[in-house]
């Protein structure tokens, strides 16, 4: 690393499930975590700024640092300066962990030129995170279907994901949508959310999901913004989740807010996200009033859709 100046990394959020897909389509979007490694004096030194630094150790056991270290088994630099920036909310849905994760792997794959492929990122990241749905469009970018496949042994892992290598396949949006983000002030640990779910689902509920899940992946391919607030209904999570986040259900059901094409909790929440045909102001503001209602301060954010997923970056002094 003696010829090195920095490597720097960014890594964008992700919203996972999208209503249906559940740990299966995810959606990366443009906010950053951006890490930069830096070579310095005896040890690790960690800095972390950014408008969400809170939640982040500014130590060795930062989520970054750790993933790094998982992926080069063990070896790292004699001195070195971790900085990170992170603007994507902690704990709100919106895979701040996969963008720490992702950064911290494609920091060590240039750093120990690995060679890692972004299909081999992916996988190690899932393996860490323990589903692929966030990690995979923060690598990969852009909207992207997922599916682990088994790996022979009689039960997956305790998240109910089969543990297995990782399928990802990266689909053009069909058409030009905005997308909304709704962010309200409090924390969702995934863990709680998890929990809140069911053992077991009816096969009336499962063939419920599966239908509407390929039709917001055909939706989304085709640009058939017309079937979007249907193909984003879902009976496998939001339902047994809405109790934990108050104004979630009133989001879900809103009707003939103009430009709103379709409304999903953002992974496990507590934030909302919504496809848009205009009209953002609108619809952010729509949203935003589900959780006033249960006196609950938000932010709404107007995000593109991030492409490029995770980019790195050498420097050479």
């Amino acid at each position: 690393m003696s010829n090195l100046q920095a490597i720097r990394v960014r890594a964008p959020a992700s919203s996972a499930n999208l209503g249906p897909g559940f740990d299966t389509l995810a959606l990366a979007l443009g906010l950053y975590l951006e890490c930069t490694l830096r070579p310095s004096g005896k040890g690790l030194s960690v800095r972390v700024a950014g408008t969400e630094r809170s939640g982040i150790p500014p130590d060795e056991n930062c989520l970054t640092w750790r993933a790094f270290l998982r992926l080069t088994g063990g070896k790292a630099p004699s001195g070195a300066e971790l900085e990170i920036a992170n603007d994507i909310p902690v704990g709100k849905g919106l895979g701040s962990s996969a963008a720490a994760i992702v950064a911290g792997l494609a920091l060590a794959n240039e750093w120990a030129n690995l060679g890692k492929s972004r299909e081999e990122l992916v996988q190690a990241a899932t393996e860490i995170e323990g589903h692929p749905d966030n990690v995979a469009a923060a690598v990969l970018g852009g909207f992207v279907v997922n599916c682990q496949t088994s790996d022979g042994s009689a039960s997956g892992s305790e998240d109910g994901s089969e543990g297995g290598r990782v399928v990802s396949v990266k689909q053009k949006l069909g058409a030009p949508m905005e997308i909304v983000v709704v962010v309200p002030d409090f924390q969702l640990s995934t863990s709680a959310a998890r929990a809140a779910l069911p053992a077991q689902y009816s096969r009336k509920d499962a063939i419920f999901n599966v239908q509407r899940a390929a039709l917001l992946v055909a939706a989304l391919a085709q640009g058939r913004t017309d079937l979007i607030r249907e193909a984003m209904r879902d009976r496998l999570h939001q339902p047994y989740r809405a109790p934990l986040i108050p104004g979630l259900q009133d989001a879900l059901e809103l009707r003939g807010v103009p430009g709103l094409l379709g409304v999903a909790l953002s992974g496990a929440g507590p934030s909302v996200l919504a496809f848009c045909s205009g009209h953002t102001e609108e619809v952010g503001a729509a949203i935003a009033s589900c959780f006033q209602a249960k006196h609950i301060q938000s932010r709404t954010r107007v995000l593109p859709v991030e492409e490029k997923g995770v980019v790195a970056e050498r420097m050479a002094g």
